[in-house]
C-alpha cells in the first residue's frame, strides 16, 4: 500500500498513531514518505486537502478504524464540498474480532462505518481478504486521477496489514494522462465567439486556481483582450493588479467584477472550472447570465451547474484548453488585431470602474475614535510585506470576507480557502498540508480567534516539524461574521457571539510556537520581521474591531433573492 503511494509521487501522509495502523506505519518508516503526526484527525484530512492543492496530486491520511475514522468524517465533508482528491487510510480490528463485540470495531459488526462514510465519497472499501488487497487498492486509486478529483476511504484490518504482500512484477513509472480535450468545441468558440468583435468576459473558478492554469489564463486573457474575474474558490487564478483583471465576483465581490458581469455590455461571458454555486453566482443572480451567451468549459464529470442552463457547455481539459485558445491564432494574426482594438474600447471603460467598494463605516468609527484597527487596513499592510508568490490560506469568519476583498492576489494559484463548506480553522491545518506541499514558498495562514478555538492545537504540529510558516490570528472577541450581525441589530444576542479574550501569544509559546501580539500597523512589522528571522513557524496576535465586512453586492443579492422566491 505505502509503496504503491510513493509509485504516485506522495510524499508526506497524515496520521493520528493507534495500534490499528502499527504495520502501516512502519511500513512509511520503510519508504520515501514522510509521516506526520497531528494532534487530530480531523486536522490530518485538512492537512490532505491542503496537500492535494498545492502539489496537484492527491493527498492522504491516516487514522484507526472507529474513531479515527469518525474523525475523519468533517475534512471529508470539506473535501467533498470543494472537490479535492484525498485518500483516508484506516486499521480496522482483526477479521477474527469481528461480531464479538472487539473494542473500537468499525465493521459491519460494530458501528458500520462504511455506511456512514459512504455519502461523501466516490468510493468506501473495507478489505476482508488479502488476496484482495491489491484489487482494491487499485480501485481506490483509481477516483482520484486529475479528471475525477475523488475521494477515497480504505480500510485494512490489521492482521491483513500483517500479512507479507505477494510477490509481483516491478511496476513501471506511472504515466500520468491528462483529460480529453474537445478540440472541435474549442475551434467553434473561437470562431463564434473570441475572433468576432464581441464583449467577452471570464469567470475563473476553483479547478483553473493552480500555477499552471493560472499562468495560461493570464496569457490567453492577453492574447485576446478578455477582463478576467474569479469567484472566490478561484481567487489566485488571476493577478489582481493586472490591467485586465475585474476582481472577485460573487461572494464579498469587487466593485467592477459585478458591475461588469451583471452590466448590459458583456455579450459573451466564458466561464473555465466553476461551479456557478450559490457563493460564486451571488445568489444565482439571473443577471449572471440574463442577455448575454453563456459559454462553460470545465473539466469535471459533474453538471458543472444545477441552477444555469449554459448556452454552450463543453466538457474538455482546461489546461489543454488554454493551451489550444492560446497557440491556435498567431499573435500578430491580423483579425486578431482587428478584433483586440474594438474589445478596446469597452476594456478602457471597464478598468475606470473601483475596485474595492467604499467604507463609510470604516470612516465614521475612525472618527468616534475606534480603538482596534480596521481588518482591511491590515490586509492591505501585509499585502505589501508577503512575498509575491507566498501561499495564503483563509479560514472561514469576518477575516475571510475582509481577506477575500482587500488582499491583492498575483495570480500564481496563491490563494487557498474552503469555500464551499467552509469549516472554521480549516486553514490552520490545511496551511500545513500546503507548506509541506511547496516548502519553497511562504505560506501565510490567516485565521481567527473563533477558528483557534476550533483547531488551534495543530499549530504544535507546525512546531514539531520546524515549519517556517506564519499564522496571523485576526483577534476581535468575537464570532466576527455573527457579531457584526448582532452589532446592527440584525443578528442573535450578543451573549452567543462574543468571545472572551484569550492571549493566543501566551497559547502558542505554550505549545513551542514562537509569537507576538500586535496592536498597530507598527507593532505588526515589527511581528513580521520577527517572523521572517524565526526558524520555524511564528503566530502574530493582531487585534482588529468588529467593523462592517465589505459584502455589499451578496448582501444585496440576498434580499433580491428573497424578494423573487416570495414573488413566485
Amino acid at each position: 500500500m505505502i509503496q504503491a503511494l510513493a509509485e504516485r509521487g506522495i510524499q508526506h501522509i497524515f496520521l493520528v498513531p493507534g495500534k490499528l495502523i502499527y504495520p502501516l506505519i512502519k511500513s512509511i518508516d520503510d519508504s520515501a514518505i514522510a509521516g506526520i503526526v497531528a494532534a487530530h484527525e480531523t486536522a490530518c484530512g485538512f492537512m490532505a486537502d491542503g496537500y492535494a492543492r498545492a502539489s496537484g496530486n492527491f493527498g492522504v491520511c491516516l487514522g484507526i478504524s472507529g474513531p479515527g475514522t469518525m474523525n475523519f468524517l468533517p475534512a471529508m465533508a470539506a473535501a467533498q464540498a470543494d472537490k479535492i482528491p484525498v485518500m483516508y487510510l484506516a486499521g480496522g480490528i482483526a477479521t477474527h474480532h469481528e461480531a464479538q463485540g472487539a473494542f473500537q470495531d468499525g465493521s459491519n459488526s460494530g458501528i458500520d462505518e462504511l455506511t456512514i462514510v459512504k455519502p461523501l465519497l466516490t468510493n468506501a472499501i473495507e478489505v476482508k481478504q488479502a488476496h484482495t488487497l491489491r484489487h482494491e487498492l487499485r480501485r481506490s486509486l483509481s477516483c482520484l486521477n486529475g479528471q475525477r478529483k475523488g475521494r477515497t476511504y480504505l480500510s485494512v484490518p490489521v492482521d491483513i496489514q500483517k500479512r507479507p504482500a505477494p510477490e509481483s512484477p516491478t511496476p513501471g513509472a506511472l504515466r500520468r494522462r491528462e483529460t480529453a480535450i474537445d478540440l472541435a468545441a474549442l475551434d467553434a468558440v473561437l470562431d463564434d465567439y473570441l475572433l468576432r468583435g464581441l464583449n467577452i468576459a471570464c469567470l475563473a473558478g476553483s479547478r483553473v486556481n493552480n500555477p499552471q492554469d493560472a499562468d495560461l489564463l493570464r496569457q490567453v486573457a492577453e492574447k485576446y483582450h478578455l477582463p478576467v474575474a474569479t469567484t472566490l474558490a478561484g481567487k489566485g487564478a488571476f493577478p489582481e493588479g493586472h490591467p485586465l483583471a475585474l476582481g472577485l465576483y460573487g461572494f464579498a465581490g469587487h466593485t467592477r467584477a459585478v458591475e461588469t458581469i451583471n452590466g448590459d455590455d458583456v455579450d459573451v461571458l466564458l466561464v473555465l472550472g466553476c461551479d456557478l454555486n450559490q457563493r460564486d453566482s451571488l445568489n444565482w443572480h439571473p443577471k449572471l447570465h440574463g442577455t448575454k451567451t453563456l459559454v462553460v468549459i470545465d473539466e469535471d464529470f459533474d453538471q458543472v451547474s444545477s441552477h444555469y442552463q449554459p448556452d454552450v457547455q463543453i466538457f474538455s481539459s482546461l489546461s489543454a484548453s488554454l493551451r489550444h485558445l492560446l497557440t491556435v491564432v498567431n499573435a500578430d494574426d491580423p483579425h486578431l488585431a482587428c478584433v483586440n482594438k474594438l474589445r478596446n474600447q469597452w476594456i478602457e471603460y471597464v478598468s475606470q470602474l473601483p475596485l474595492e467598494q467604499r467604507q463609510p463605516d470604516r470612516t465614521a468609527r475612525m472618527m468616534a475614535g475606534e480603538k482596534h484597527l480596521y481588518p482591511g487596513e491590515v490586509i492591505e499592510h501585509l499585502r505589501c510585506r508577503t512575498a509575491a508568490d507566498a501561499n495564503v490560506v483563509v479560514d472561514s469568519g469576518a477575516h475571510r470576507i475582509f481577506m477575500a476583498h482587500h488582499w491583492q492576489s498575483n495570480g500564481v494559484g496563491d490563494y487557498h480557502t474552503s469555500s464551499a463548506l467552509a469549516p472554521m480553522g480549516w486553514a490552520i491545518c490545511a496551511g500545513i498540508g500546503i507548506k509541506l506541499a511547496a516548502p519553497q514558498r511562504d505560506c501565510l495562514v490567516v485565521t481567527g480567534d473563533g477558528c483557534m478555538l476550533m483547531h488551534g492545537m495543530e499549530i504544535q504540529t507546525a512546531a514539531r516539524y520546524r515549519l517556517k510558516m506564519t499564522f496571523l490570528v485576526m483577534n476581535n472577541c468575537a464570532h466576527g461574521a455573527m457579531h457584526i450581525d448582532t452589532l446592527q441589530q440584525s443578528g442573535v444576542g450578543e451573549a452567543y457571539t462574543a468571545l472572551p479574550s484569550h492571549d493566543w501569544r501566551a497559547f502558542a509559546g505554550s505549545l513551542g510556537v514562537a509569537a507576538a501580539r500586535a496592536a498597530t500597523l507598527a507593532e505588526l512589522d515589527d511581528a513580521l520581521a520577527a517572523a521572517a528571522a524565526h526558524d520555524g513557524p511564528y503566530l502574530i496576535e493582531m487585534m482588529v474591531g468588529n467593523h462592517r465586512a465589505p459584502n455589499r453586492y451578496y448582501a444585496e443579492s440576498v434580499a433580491e433573492y428573497e424578494q423573487r422566491i416570495r414573488e413566485q
